[in-house]
């Protein structure tokens, strides 16, 4: 299989997988609520910090390890374009993880700023919770498998 085949099939998997557990956890925090708080400690700004960092953290870790072995046993063909990203796979999901979570958060943070909402309808919450890990994911999931694919220069 060609990289870029594999690359495209891997991010339409992850991002079904994280706007999955995106619904189940705005459940769980927030199920039940009529309407949702905005601002404040562990409310639906604030849990933009988690959700980016778990999304980039798991969805780089898990499709990366996946890819390794399958690079490995010939299933998919390597990229030979060197990665600006870290080659070791925890440096590298560590590293998108704490960027989406400072990035999407403030952004998130921004744009809600701009709205002056203090409360949300459950519905459009959810919907903007499940539209950004699907972003995300397809923002993430790529570089991370691209740098996953890359063979190790010579020395």
């Amino acid at each position: 299989m060609t990289a870029n085949h594999y690359i495209r099939r891997e991010t339409l998997v992850n991002v079904a997988i994280n706007c999955f557990f995106a619904a189940l956890f705005f459940f769980v925090v927030f199920g039940g609520q009529d309407r949702v708080p905005v601002w404040g400690l562990g409310n639906w700004v604030f849990d933009f910090i988690p959700q980016s960092f778990m999304i980039a953290l798991l969805g780089t870790i898990i499709p990366g390890a996946l890819a390794a072995k399958r690079l490995r046993a010939g299933a998919v063909q390597a990229l030979v374009r060197p990665s600006p990203l870290p080659r070791n796979l925890l440096l590298r999901a560590l590293l998108l993880a704490v960027v989406s979570a400072v990035i999407g958060a403030t952004a998130v943070a921004l744009l809600m700023t701009a709205t002056d909402a203090g409360h949300l309808e459950p519905l459009p919450a959810l919907l903007l919770k499940i539209g950004y890990a699907a972003l995300l994911s397809i923002v993430i999931t790529p570089p991370g498998l691209r740098a996953a694919l890359t063979l190790p220069a010579a020395a």
